[in-house]
């Protein structure tokens, strides 16, 4: 049995929500299984073997949340304020922020000071990477990254003086996070106007998920800020009962997306959820192949109606969840292996892909698996069945079906680790809300935790993430994860229109990015 201790200076930050959230994970960022509980002034993270590890907990150290009197004082995204000089009524965002590698020691580490050696560390070496890669750094960058390593080094050095040295640990966290919002503005930047010197209007893909009515095809807000539309194909819709297709919906997509104009990406066509799973379905659970044959059938159906007239087919989502159907690791691989091959069989000619949920691992704290998010995707591609690339599920900001939200830098490692490992091109679906209270027509199980959440902080991350998410080649196709709020959907908050069916800011934002970046 393995404990690791950190003592916590300010432990508002880290109230039974938060705290609940801590684990500790290698270096590939997955975490381990344990628990994390208090013990006095002490977090105590207690797990079955003493191996070192980042500790990851949800802090006060993101971005700037601005209240509506402050609002105005907000520059754009490559501005950013110095630390101990932020704007009047300027409170930090959450961002699940690492430790360097700690091994077990009997004195007790202090959790402010090891996050910021874990962020000023992780800062420094993705720009020293990118600096070997060609990007040309600023003044007011490398001044930045200087005053994070200065203050890290000052709370570092003054651990015996707790007074002190906590405000400068809070500090650095707050100076590495404005210059790692910097750094990945100019990394975005300059990326892509190499990627746009040879193309000027990238092939990239936008699209976003209908879920619900779409309104007169060509009309709206939604078809100018796309090119693409992820048209779900549901099985629990189209097969609410055994034997008893119903297309009514389906094809009213089809048509709008043909009428508007936009590529289409269809499915996935069996999602490893029980949203998506027909209830009648569960009555052969555990008779794998009758399983194996009523998925087989679905599949084969959508895609013999909709031949053509589909450029992409998401054949499966989430194949790294098993709470569904009682299907064991092996069991899912074979599943979906068998999806693929009809889906290749019927139509040679569209790619498939298969998406991936929680690429990050957090549901290993709850649900333990011999294989990593990646090991699925892995073992598909090296079985030969013709897959040409895969999807990430990035929805952030939920818990406990979501990924927490993130330093901008921790998405450019995983989608550099995932091309890296699978060289297959990657398609990402992501949201993130656009408040925090409840939402009636949403999941009940999901909550938005955390504070500052609102319309205007959901375009604010899309402004800051999206530019380097479709910087990277790897990157072909991007979809926003959710349609509309004012119809049944899973995660709360999450659409791009509001629960009255006006468009929010992110809409607007979506579209800028398309109309500078995208054909």
């Amino acid at each position: 049995m393995g404990l690791l201790r950190l003592t916590v200076g300010d432990w508002a930050r880290l109230p039974d929500e938060r705290l609940a959230r801590v684990f500790i994970a290698g270096p590939d960022e997955l975490p381990y299984p344990g628990r994390a509980f208090r013990s006095g002034d002490q977090l105590v993270i207690e797990r079955r073997d003493d191996t070192s590890g980042c500790v990851w907990a949800p802090w006060p150290a993101g971005p700037k949340t601005l209240s509506p009197a402050a609002a105005p004082n907000l520059g754009g995204p490559d501005e950013v304020t110095p630390p101990g000089a932020e704007a009047a009524g300027a409170t930090r965002g959450e961002w699940l922020s690492g430790t360097a590698t700690l091994m077990e020691r009997e004195e007790p580490y202090l959790l402010e000071v090891e996050l910021a050696r874990g962020a000023v560390y992780r800062l420094r070496n993705q720009l020293a990477t990118w600096r070997q890669l060609g990007l040309e750094s600023t003044a007011t960058l490398d001044g930045q990254v200087a005053e994070a390593t200065r203050l890290f080094s000052r709370a570092a050095t003054r651990q015996a003086e707790p007074d002190a040295c906590l405000p400068l640990a809070e500090q650095a966290l707050a100076a590495a996070a404005d210059a790692s919002l910097l750094l990945v503005s100019l990394y975005a930047k300059q990326a892509m106007a190499v990627r746009q010197a040879a193309t000027p209007q990238l092939p990239t893909l936008l699209g976003f998920t209908a879920r619900g009515p779409l309104g007169p095809a060509g009309e709206g807000p939604l078809p100018g800020a796309f090119n693409a539309v992820a048209l779900p194909c549901a099985w629990s819709e189209i097969e609410a009962s055994e034997g008893k297709r119903r297309w009514a919906r389906a094809d009213e997509q089809f048509a709008w997306a043909q009428q508007a104009g936009l590529r289409v990406c269809a499915g996935p066509l069996i999602e490893f959820h029980d949203r998506a799973i027909p209830d009648w379905a569960y009555l052969w659970e555990g008779d794998f192949d009758s399983l194996l044959s009523i998925v087989t059938s679905h599949v084969e159906a959508v895609v013999n109606r909709y031949r053509g007239r589909v450029q992409l087919w998401n054949v499966g989502g989430r194949i790294n969840r098993r709470r569904v159907l009682g299907l064991s690791d092996e069991q899912r691989l074979q599943l979906v292996a068998g999806a693929v091959r009809a889906v290749r069989e019927a139509d040679p000619k569209a790619p498939v892909v298969l998406s991936i949920d929680q690429p990050w691992g957090e549901y290993l704290l709850e649900e333990p698996s011999d294989l990593a998010p990646i090991d699925f995707a892995d073992a598909l591609e090296r079985a030969d069945l013709g897959i040409a690339g895969f999807g990430l599920e990035l929805n952030v900001g939920y818990t406990p079906d979501g990924s927490s939200a993130r330093n901008p830098l921790d998405f450019s490692r995983l989608l550099d680790h995932w091309s890296m490992r699978l060289e297959l091109p990657l398609l990402l679906s992501i949201t993130t809300p656009s408040a925090s209270g409840p939402d009636a027509l949403a999941s009940p199980k999901l909550s938005v935790p955390g504070g500052g959440v609102d319309p205007r902080a959901q375009a604010d991350w899309a402004t800051r993430c999206l530019p380097m998410l479709l910087a990277k080649n790897c990157v072909q196709v991007v979809v926003w994860n959710a349609h509309r709020d004012d119809h049944a959907h899973y995660y709360p908050h999450s659409g791009l229109l509001d629960a009255g069916g006006d468009p929010k800011p992110v809409l607007e934002e979506l579209r800028r990015v398309r109309e500078a970046h995208l054909v």
